[in-house]
């Protein structure tokens, strides 16, 4: 179980491959993970989000494998408020103000009431990453049901066939 004022992204991935990998599962999930956090980081400073720091301090991931390698789970944490910066909430402003305070400065050009904005640093990158990461296992997946179709077709069983 993660600390509470984490938040743990935890995804489970198929394993189901007779054959051995050009890439351990592993060392892809790690390389995933790593890059995912990465652009994460990229996204808080374009979005200059994190006065103290502790948010890009507390990026940190997790890989859980089976003894033959596969992927059982990866895991992403980093600090809960993070997702608040995302959704422009926080002390003082719950999720209803955050449009009326948007709608204000569209309109009269100055702020009413708090000038806490949506940071979109998490949701548009994460889910692009997971998509990159199920192609990747895709591919990765095919590839192994080619190598195990050619090994167990002999041509002996063609023949008799």
């Amino acid at each position: 179980m993660c600390p509470l004022p984490y938040i743990a992204l935890c995804f489970s991935l198929l394993n189901e491959s007779p054959s051995q990998p050009k890439l351990p599962e592993r060392e892809i999930a790690q390389a995933w993970a790593k890059i995912t956090i990465i652009k994460w980081k990229k996204k808080l400073a374009i979005n200059k989000v994190g006065d103290s720091g502790a948010l890009l301090q507390s990026f940190q991931y997790n890989v859980l494998a089976s003894a033959q390698g596969n992927v059982l789970k990866i895991t992403l944490l980093f600090e809960y408020y993070g997702r608040f910066v995302e959704m422009g909430v926080g002390k003082g402003v719950k999720i209803g103000d955050v449009k009326e305070s948007a709608t204000s400065r569209r309109l009269s050009g100055k702020m009413l009431g708090n000038r806490r904005r949506p940071k979109k640093w998490y949701s548009k990158t994460f889910h692009a990453e997971v998509m990159k990461l199920s192609e990747i296992f895709a591919k990765e997946y095919g590839h192994r049901g080619v190598i195990a179709i050619t090994e167990n077709v002999s041509d002996k069983s063609i023949g008799n066939g």
